[in-house]
Formats: structure tokens, sequence, C-alpha cells
């Protein structure tokens, strides 16, 4: 995860309890990623930080991008003048996941209510996406939520939680997650099996 990245990543467009969209300038594409851990940061000390899992990146078009892509030939500098000079619009979708109530405590559960319109949304440092991933609570949460992606979500999100951890520490925290999901999943071994899948270690090649 990017504790390097000091400066929110994005801005809440619209919001839910069940989760967020924000907006942001694309580029900014570098510093979200599908599965990323983030977080809307309330602008005051008397709300709650939501924290949700990103599962959707999108990009709009305005007129002038669909005139580029009907030109025969577009320049590099024409590219470049689009992607960094004007305003092309990005937007992420958000599922939430948790929150840290104003008294500091962490709770896997849906906020009691939703961040608010410019609330800045940052990506989640080491030691947060630690915290939130010391327990597996919200597995439910992603794997019963029908407008994600839920094995893919998951398995994303687990992948970027383990590698933040010790390198002797990784395989088991994936096996953990594997055996916690495998109690969630008992009654669809599909879903089961695509995860776990998803989540194995990727073969050494010789």
């Amino acid at each position: 995860m990017a504790d390097s990245w000091d400066g929110p990543i994005a801005h809440v467009l619209r919001a839910s309890t069940a989760g967020f969209s924000a907006g942001a300038r694309v580029q900014q594409i570098g510093a979200p990623t599908f599965g990323a851990f983030v977080c809307a940061q309330p602008r005051g000390g008397d709300r709650e930080t939501v924290y949700g899992l990103l599962y959707d990146i999108h990009i709009d078009d305005d007129p002038l991008v669909r005139q580029l892509v009907l030109a025969d030939a577009v320049s590099e500098e024409t590219i470049r003048d689009q992607r960094h000079h004007r305003i092309v619009p990005l937007e992420m979708s958000v599922l939430a996941i948790g929150y840290r109530d104003y008294h500091g405590v962490l709770r896997h559960m849906l906020p009691p209510r939703p961040p608010l319109s410019l609330d800045p949304v940052y990506v989640c440092t080491q030691d947060e996406v630690l915290e939130l991933t010391s327990g597996f609570d919200f597995f439910r949460m992603v794997l019963g939520t029908a407008q994600v992606p839920g094995e893919q979500l998951l398995a994303a999100a687990l992948l970027h939680a383990s590698q933040i951890r010790p390198p002797g520490e990784r395989e088991t925290f994936l096996v953990e997650a594997g055996r916690h999901a495998a109690r969630l999943l008992s009654s669809d071994l599909n879903r089961l099996d695509y995860l776990l899948n998803l989540i194995a270690p990727t073969p050494q090649r010789a």
C-alpha cells in the first residue's frame, strides 16, 4: 500500500452507508487500484472515518475525447495535453467495510452515517491495512454484496494485505483467510474454489 502518497487521491461525490463514490482527475489513476483499502476522512472531528475497498474505476468521456477517438491519428502531445491539462473525470466506487468512530475504535460493520460530499479520500496506510485485516469480519460484507465482484474483490484485497506483511507471514495469512472463507462459502463450493484459486501462490518458474 502507498504510505508515500501523502495527499488525498479523490473527494467524495456521493455516498450511502453501504459505500461511496469519489471523483478525481485522471492523472491520479496511479494511486488507487482495484481492491485497494481506502478511507474517507471527515473534515471535522465529530464524524466517523469510513473504510472501504475500491471495486470500480471508470473514466468518463467529454466532447473533445469523442472527437479525438474518431481522428485518423492523434499526436502524443495532444494526448498529454488532454490528460494533464484538461479536467478528465475519473470516478471510483468504494464498498464500505468498517469505520473508526471519533473515540478511535475500529469497527468491522457499516458506518452509522455516510461520509459527506467533498470529504477527502486517502489510500490506507500499511498500519491501517494491518489493523483492518487483523480479523476477517468484513468477508461477509464483500461476498454478500450483489453489486460488486465479490470473489475478485476479496482476493485482490487479501493479496494487497499479504504483501505488506513480512515474507514469512504471507502464506499463513492467506491460508487463514482461505479457511475463514471456506466457512462462509461452505454451501457454494464453486465460489469457494474460485476464490481459493485466486489467492493461491503463483507457481515459481524454473
